[in-house]
């Protein structure tokens, strides 16, 4: 895009692929909605009273950090392809976009890094006790 296009046709031209709101539109906020449900069984599970170990706590806690991006990822796909294609203003529709994306990609890859890095504590923590119990 240069400076003589008019903003409103860039926006137009995205909304108007019906691969990128179907992919990423519709069968994101599918995923998400799956990826949380099996979060949230996890954590129903690991919860329980009986289950109290360091091993527990540890997936508990990968379980709430995992809840975070899929939840992002469906709150942007929500306001970029059904709320903010409503808006008149394309000047508006462009920064309220470059912020929600900021702020949504921020939130998703602070808690996406903390997710990968228990995991490693996990593989870590696993790696001791097999080795101690041998």
């Amino acid at each position: 895009m240069n400076c003589s296009e008019d903003p409103s046709s860039f926006a137009d031209r995205d909304f108007h692929s019906s691969f990128a709101f179907w992919t990423l539109g519709v069968i994101s906020i599918i995923l998400s909605f799956f990826a949380n449900a099996g979060n949230l069984i996890n954590l129903f599970v690991l919860t329980r009273r009986h289950m109290r170990s360091t091993m527990t706590t540890l997936l508990v806690t990968l379980a709430w950090a995992d809840l975070v991006p899929p939840t992002v990822v469906s709150m942007n796909s929500i306001l970029f392809y059904y709320c903010l294609p409503h808006m008149n203003h394309s000047s508006t529709f462009l920064t309220i976009h470059t912020i929600s994306r900021s702020i949504f990609n921020v939130f998703a890859n602070v808690f996406t890094t903390f997710s990968n890095w228990l995991i490693v504590l996990i593989t870590t923590f696993r790696l001791i006790v097999v080795k101690v119990s041998i």
